[in-house]
Order: structure tokens, then sequence, then C-alpha cells
């Protein structure tokens, strides 16, 4: 049984629409350019990795924002933590794509006794600096997928999963998405007036985008327009939020277009369904795996931690 996350080895997200969608759905909002001008100094290193003043202040919110304690002291501490990990997956690349962070916030969600959507609220009124936010969800659950690997003879037993899938409720409302994205490829030297005509092209396409079989037949026409291949997620991997927008969108149809790293996308909802009792068994499955492999982290980030080297400078 494969685990919730996918593991990329520096490959480029497919899908960065959806890392988009995620992030605007979760509601964790970019500080002001002023936050980040203002003075910083330098309080800690870890393995050489400088960690400033207004990294800690990052910190401090989203923990009080998650329900974690949030003293200057206790955010320098989960800062720690955060690199040391980060030092440890990078070795070997793996890293989670953002639009995956739902089981990430779903763990955080349940251990501060709110639902994920709460947690993204609080989130959101944090002001959290965006970057700071996926770092601290998507370097915990590579953690977990390294932790994971390490031990893959982790099984789950047949009366615990059924005994969870009778316990946790939400199973029964599960939905999966079937979505492709769509992106019209616009060359850096294009400027702003590629972006703007790429826009317009874009919203031509979605007035005639009708059905997923269809509507990719017109994108291929034209040259510039790329179709990347089908995905499925669940709504508990995209999240209440996410869940929500992509509800909003008519079967067949593109959601409202934007920038891409290689110019601008929308995304096709292809299949929206409820999920099978097969999908249903694997969530749980997979709930039950990541609290196993949650406390099999903890034993291995004791040991990086004690051969880290840290250097706090007091100021």
């Amino acid at each position: 049984m494969a685990f919730w996350f996918e593991v990329s080895g520096g490959r480029q997200n497919p899908f960065a629409l959806l890392s988009l969608l995620a992030y605007t759905a979760f509601g964790v909002l970019a500080m002001a350019p002023l936050s980040q001008a203002q003075a910083q100094s330098i309080v800690a290193s870890i393995n050489g990795d400088p960690v400033t003043s207004y990294d800690v202040a990052e910190r401090a919110k989203l923990l009080r924002a998650i329900g974690e304690p949030s003293s200057p002291s206790a955010a320098l501490d989960s800062l720690i933590e955060s690199r040391v990990k980060a030092t440890e997956i990078n070795k070997y690349g793996i890293k989670v794509s953002a639009s995956d962070l739902g089981p990430a916030l779903h763990y955080y969600a349940e251990k501060g006794h709110m639902t994920v959507e709460q947690l993204s609220q609080r989130v959101s009124a944090a002001h959290v600096d965006q970057k700071h936010a996926e770092n601290f969800f998507s370097i915990h659950q590579a953690f977990l997928l390294y932790a994971r690997a390490r031990n893959r003879a982790v099984e789950v037993s047949k009366e615990d999963l059924d005994a969870e899938l009778a316990r946790d409720k939400s199973l029964a409302q599960e939905r999966t998405y079937t979505l492709r994205q769509v992106v019209y490829i616009v060359p850096p030297s294009a400027g702003q007036a590629g972006i703007e005509e790429a826009a317009k092209k874009m919203e031509a396409l979605k007035s005639r985008f009708n059905d997923c079989d269809g509507g990719v037949k017109i994108a291929r026409e034209t040259a510039q327009f790329v179709v990347r291949d089908p995905i499925t997620r669940t709504s508990s991997q995209l999240g209440p939020q996410l869940s929500a927008v992509l509800d909003k969108v008519p079967l067949g149809h593109l959601t409202p277009a934007s920038r891409d790293s290689s110019g601008i996308a929308a995304v096709a909802v292809c299949e929206r369904k409820e999920a099978d009792a097969d999908a249903r068994k694997d969530l749980a499955q997979q709930k039950l795996l990541q609290n196993i492999v949650e406390k099999q982290a903890a034993e291995l980030y004791k040991d990086l931690r004690a051969s880290a080297v840290i250097v706090k400078t007091g100021k």
C-alpha cells in the first residue's frame, strides 16, 4: 500500500496551479515586504544554516495558530527540528508537493482539536509568511516519508482498520476528483504582453471547454497549449477548502486561470464522485500508518538532533 504523499526527487510538479489553489484555499497569506525588510539578527545556526529573529517570529505566529507552544524558545526549538529534518531529507531529494498538504493539515488539526478548516482560518488570520508555512508542513510530511521508507515492514491490522472505519465518520463522505492541468506556454522573452495574450487565449478556451475529452482536443489544436496527464486526488488529500473550490466548478469545465511558472494555467475537473470502499479503506489505513510513523519519526529525530551542530548566539 502506497504511503499518502507522493515523493518527487526534484521533478517539477506539473500541477503548479493546484499548489496555488491549495495555498489560496488554505488561506496562507504572504507577509508584506516591509516585515521582511525590518532589522534581523542571527539567533542560532543549525549545521551551519543561520536562523534569524524574523524566522523565530514567523514560527511563533504559526505555532500559535496551530495550537502549539509559541514562546521564543519553543519557536526556536521548532525551527531547529525543521532544519535538522530538512538536512536529512535533502540528502535523498525527498519533497512533498504543495498540492498534497491536506493530510499534514489534517494531522495538525486533529492534534489541536479543531477541524482542518478552522486550522486553515487560524493560519490565515495569523498572516504567516507563505513560504514559511509551506516549509513547516512539507518538511514534517517529507520526514514521515523518510521514516516510513526506513521501516516498510510496518503494517496495520484488520481489527485496527475496521475500528478506524467505524470511528471516523468523515470517511463515508470522501470524494475523488480526476483533474487535468491545461497550460498556455509563455516564453520568458514574451514579457507582460505575452502573459496578457495568454490570459485572453485561456479565457477563450474556457468558454469552449465544456467536457474534458472535447476540451482537451480543442486545446491541443493550438501549439502553445499543453495538457498534462490526469491525476486523481481524494477530498482528504486536497483538504476541505480546496475541495470546496473544485466543487464549484461544473464537471468537465476549467477553474479560473492563474499564472504558472510556464505561463497561464487552469485545471479541468474531469470527474467528481463518491470514494468507493477501497478508497475509504486506503485512507483509513494511511491515517493509522501515519500515527505509527509519527512515533518512529520522533525517535529518528532524537538521534539526528544529538549529532547536529547547533549554536545559539543568545541575541
